[in-house]
């Protein structure tokens, strides 16, 4: 058996009075992936601000943290500085925020090479056009003089992928490198990670809230809650067995399906509220020459369909396949090219914006991000209330608190919590209130853009749960545009499969993903984390 690359023992961290570890143990050898699993608020991030040596100015620790032998805490900012990029690499969750987005991404793999190395600037760039290649960034495909902004989420991610492994590191922190991630690139993503390991006979420790992306990568697991440590082991064993009752709960919301009334059900002879006529959304392309342009860019390509009244309907594909394009034109963000659109019998993409007031008051969106869709300064009530003003008629005060009142108490909230900021709530509970000003002007539809991508899995159950109830309740259409499909079979009544500006398969949820006849679908199924198949791999010994 290898030394251990990272030893962590009895580590204790507090930020003023408020503690957010508690003697944490955790070991992490050469070539071993450690999966490191909780709910958001766990802990999770914080052991690796820890090991990094990231933590705020106010944070005191206690214990241990051995990197190759050496004691972490008791390190110099100097020597942290050596260590950081070098020896020890972290990969963040969000790559569009880690990387700089005034500078080219050859400059930004090259920069902790130029660093550690002293190498010059064309023998750094050299170092890092075959570090981007070797993370699938060919520099044929992905020139060094490349910003991020031209480039998709799952190659953002590379680059990041590339930066941190640039000096092939003996420990890489990989926190949450999936999550904003289609299930294709996930996948990509994930094999990329087990390959580095292999490869470099590197030490990983993957942060996820996902236990089935988890227990298909990690050797080890360990399960965190409220900052303790809850069960640690092999992760076949872990999963398997599930001592704890804190494991059996994680697990249990990773395979969550609402109990919903309408899921075999659904409205019939309802009529058709919202139709779409060979709908496309062409982008002029950049110049090829002097005189010329390439062709378009067909970001939606003769889309047609309906969703029925009280109907749940998701759009799943990868990222760049069309989806929020299309969302745009459906909620009149964004005007088709060719085709028509329809809501409630109005002809949206052809009405000015004025006319546009009746049908914005009955269809509603809710965001991806529901920490991002909210004003910071203004407090929970204004900001539910905003659709307000779309009414016919203005409400007076005691209507309006009314209003908000209801609505809040209808995603599982109290009146009271309209008087608070959005910073004073959880993610899930924040998203609970982006529902709640999604439905206040009791719209006939709700678009909901990824809506518990960013949520862990215990949150996402509850949310599902709610949007299952509305849809009983309130007899709301929904269209979810997901990249999950477990979301797609748990919430909605059809499916529809879109690549490449296309729908190529629709039909009912159960049917397409049971029996997918186009391949596109087959691979997005494929890819899709399972934890059951997982855990029955690994104890067959199966990677």
């Amino acid at each position: 058996m290898t030394d251990p690359v990272l030893e962590i023992e009895n580590l204790s961290l507090s930020i003023g009075d408020h503690p957010i570890l508690k003697d944490i143990d955790l070991t992490v050898r050469a070539g071993e992936v450690l999966g490191l699993v909780g709910e958001s608020g766990s802990g999770k991030s914080m052991t690796a601000q820890s090991v990094m040596r990231l933590l705020p100015h106010a944070a005191r620790t206690a214990g241990s943290i051995r990197f190759a032998g050496e004691e972490i805490l008791a390190a110099s900012e100097g020597r942290m500085c050596e260590l950081r990029g070098d020896d020890i690499g972290m990969v963040f969750q969000e790559p569009m925020t880690a990387l700089n987005p005034v500078k080219t991404i050859g400059e930004q793999v090259a920069e902790g090479i130029r660093f550690h190395r002293g190498l010059d600037r064309a023998e750094a760039l050299d170092r890092a056009s075959q570090m981007l290649d070797r993370v699938g960034l060919p520099e044929s495909r992905f020139p060094l003089t490349r910003y991020p902004h031209e480039l998709s989420g799952g190659q953002r991610q590379r680059v990041v992928i590339a930066i941190a492994c640039a000096l092939r590191p003996k420990l890489l922190i990989a926190d949450e490198p999936t999550t904003a991630l289609d299930v294709v690139l996930q996948a990509q993503i994930l094999d990329l990670l087990r390959e580095l390991v292999a490869e470099d006979d590197m030490g990983l420790i993957l942060i996820s809230h996902d236990l089935g992306v988890v227990a298909d990568m990690a050797d080890r697991i360990t399960i965190l809650r409220h900052g303790e440590v809850q069960e640690a082991g092999e992760t076949a064993t872990v999963l398997r067995e599930q001592k704890h009752p804190y494991t059996r709960r994680l697990a249990e919301a990773s395979t969550h399906v609402p109990i919903w009334a309408n899921a075999q059900t659904p409205p019939d002879g309802e009529k058709r509220l919202l139709e779409l006529d060979d709908v496309a959304r062409h982008f002029p392309s950049h110049r090829t020459g002097l005189f010329r342009r390439g062709e378009p860019t067909r970001a939606v390509d003769g889309v047609s369909f309906s969703v029925r009244s009280g109907h749940s309907v998701a759009l799943v594909g990868q990222s760049g396949c069309g989806k929020s394009t299309l969302a745009r034109m459906i909620l009149a963000l964004d005007r088709p090219t060719a085709g028509t659109i329809s809501f409630d019998g109005m002809e949206t993409s052809a009405l000015d914006e004025h006319a546009l007031r009746p049908a914005r008051r009955q269809m509603q969106v809710v965001f991806q991000d529901p920490y991002g869709s909210f004003d910071p300064r203004q407090k929970i009530g204004h900001s539910v209330a905003e659709p307000l003003h779309l009414m016919d008629k203005p409400l007076t005060r005691p209507e309006r608190r009314e209003r908000i009142a209801a609505a809040v108490e209808e995603v599982g909230m109290q009146p009271s919590d309209a008087t608070k900021y959005p910073h004073e709530f959880s993610g899930g509970q924040r998203q609970r209130l982006a529902i709640a000003r999604a439905i206040i002007t009791r719209p006939k539809l709700v678009v909901a853009d990824e809506p518990v991508s960013a949520l862990d899995v215990s949150i996402r159950a509850q949310i599902l749960d709610l949007f299952a109830r509305l849809n009983d309740d309130l007899g709301l259409a929904f269209l979810f545009i997901t990249h999950d499909l477990t979301v797609a079979r748990a919430i909605t009544h059809d499916v529809m499969v879109m690549d490449h500006g296309k729908i190529i398969e629709s039909g009912r949820t159960g049917d397409v993903l049971d029996h997918p006849g186009h391949e596109v679908t087959r691979r997005l199924i494929a890819a899709a984390p399972d934890l059951q198949r997982a855990i029955q791999r690994r104890s067959a010994g199966v990677r």
